[in-house]
């Protein structure tokens, strides 16, 4: 079993090297990398391509491909991107991933592990502040979350979800509710959401967070709510398609 690995980059390069660092340590299983960085001006970009030989020098990776946007064409672009990328692969899973983030061992296989006889869920890594129950389906124990999203930093699905509904919608602006747009999606197409047992580190929260960058992410939120609400309605009442093609 092969998984794309979709990754975005904007600026952070420090955090960009420290995800890198345990990405490489605890990815086990087979995949493409398929970096999207979007428009950095730090150097991100110029590290990504120096580095390249390290990263093919991983055993389990089978290739890499980058995408240097010119300009920051936000978040959802950027996944769908990666997710164009990941076509011609034909992986049996995909997965994204942020620059901010710290993996438990083993993270990707113990996902597929589960997702290969649960194939109508999608898996994430938990990065909230609360834990969910465990329940052990079709012989495997993980977290089930019975509702709402898994944010994109860190999930792991079959190539049917994508079949199912998709990309990602540009309607919400460089950054906003994509990701849970995209989840709520994949409900209403019939899976169901869960996390590993193991917790991962979202060390981008927190005290990292602050700045214009976190007051450009709340204004986004806020800013997006109401039409992603509004666009809940009209999925759930078939007044929008809940597949949605490739857009920029």
């Amino acid at each position: 079993m092969t998984t794309s690995i979709m990754f975005c980059t904007y600026n952070r390069l420090d955090f960009t090297k420290r995800m890198l660092d345990s990405f490489l340590k605890n990815t086990t299983s087979p995949y493409h990398l398929l970096i999207v960085d979007n428009g950095s001006t730090d150097g991100t970009q110029e590290y990504l391509a120096t580095t390249l030989h390290n990263i093919h020098g991983n055993e389990s990776c089978l290739g890499v491909e980058f995408q240097f946007n010119q300009k920051n064409k936000g978040i959802a672009v950027g996944r769908n991107q990666g997710l164009l990328m990941a076509q011609k692969y034909k992986d049996d899973y995909l997965s994204t991933l942020d620059n901010d983030i710290e993996f438990p061992v083993n993270w990707l296989e113990n996902c597929i592990d589960i997702l290969k006889v649960n194939p109508t869920f999608a898996l994430g890594m938990n990065f909230e502040h609360i834990n969910y129950p465990l329940h052990t389906i079709n012989g495997k124990e993980f977290q089930v979350k019975p509702a709402g999203n898994l944010g994109t930093a860190c999930t792991v699905f079959p190539q049917s979800l994508h079949q199912a509904i998709g990309y990602f919608t540009t309607e919400y602006g460089l950054y906003g509710e994509e990701d849970a747009d995209y989840f709520f999606r994949a409900r209403m197409a019939g899976y169901q959401m869960g996390y590993l047992k193991e917790n991962g580190v979202h060390f981008g929260e927190g005290p990292e967070d602050t700045g214009p960058y976190r007051e450009f992410k709340t204004k986004q939120h806020a800013d997006n709510l109401a039409k992603f609400q509004a666009n809940c309605h009209a999925y759930m009442a078939r007044r929008k398609p809940f597949f949605i093609p490739y857009s920029e």
